[in-house]
């Protein structure tokens, strides 16, 4: 489990946004230091979901056939405004599970960051079969696992029964942060592909041109990738 360590929210007009750090008040654990009474975690919820209980890839649900006794799957409700009014909390029905308490804090700081600070491009998605260009082989793999040549992985599953993983194609040294996500919708094995930066865009090149072809910083990741993954991704773009 991490605890002791915290992460003090900023905009850049030097706003806080509250602290995320794993705490107990009374007999719950809770990971945002504001007043709200529902910012509490469940560790090592029931799975699979009753109205799933098969995963798309796999007869035996990943978080908890891979749990990690010191970091264990978690759900929790917390979100951020869409209009950047503050942390708060969605429906009892509708929080994610995510794949252990280490990826619940970067998918929070990662929704902080593109809500409440912004600067994402995303590009369109591409929707393949969940065994076409070896992405079934990507989902089937541990969810703690990130690609090769990606330096960190989050994996969650909304309530809804929606899988989704976003592998981190950036590190510390990069001027920017970047990631690949990969999404599965309810019932069924087609797998929705973006790609989301804040890579500024290249100068000269049309706002309208390929995504390849604005944010070369990004693309070359992507091309580095295993398997055919930049095919599928940058292949449907126009020339």
């Amino acid at each position: 489990m991490l605890v002791g360590g915290y992460v003090a929210f900023r905009r850049p007009n030097g706003r806080q946004d509250g602290t995320l750090q794993l705490f107990r008040h009374n007999n719950e654990l809770r990971i945002i230091r504001e007043n709200h009474p529902n910012f509490f975690i469940q560790l090592n919820p029931p799975l699979p979901h009753s109205d799933r209980p098969f995963h798309p890839f796999s007869q035996h649900h990943p978080f908890t056939h891979h749990a990690k006794p010191h970091d264990p799957p978690v759900r929790h409700r917390i979100t951020w405004h869409p209009w950047s009014l503050g942390w708060e909390t969605v429906l009892i029905t509708h929080g994610p599970v995510d794949v252990s308490v280490s990826s619940m804090l970067k998918e929070l700081m990662v929704v902080h960051r593109w809500r409440a600070v912004g600067g994402f491009t995303q590009s369109p998605a591409v929707v393949v079969r969940g065994g076409v260009h070896g992405v079934g082989g990507i989902l089937a793999r541990s969810p703690h696992a990130p690609l090769n040549g990606c330096s960190d992985k989050l994996t969650l599953e909304w309530a809804d029964g929606e899988c989704v993983q976003e592998h981190v194609l950036t590190s510390s040294n990069d001027p920017f942060i970047a990631w690949i996500s990969f999404v599965i919708p309810q019932g069924n094995q087609d797998v929705r592909v973006t790609i989301c930066t804040t890579e500024a865009s290249a100068a000269g090149v049309p706002q309208d041109a390929p995504f390849a072809q604005r944010f070369t910083r990004t693309a070359a990741k992507v091309r580095r990738l295993p398997g055919s993954i930049d095919f599928f991704v940058f292949g449907v773009e126009a020339p």
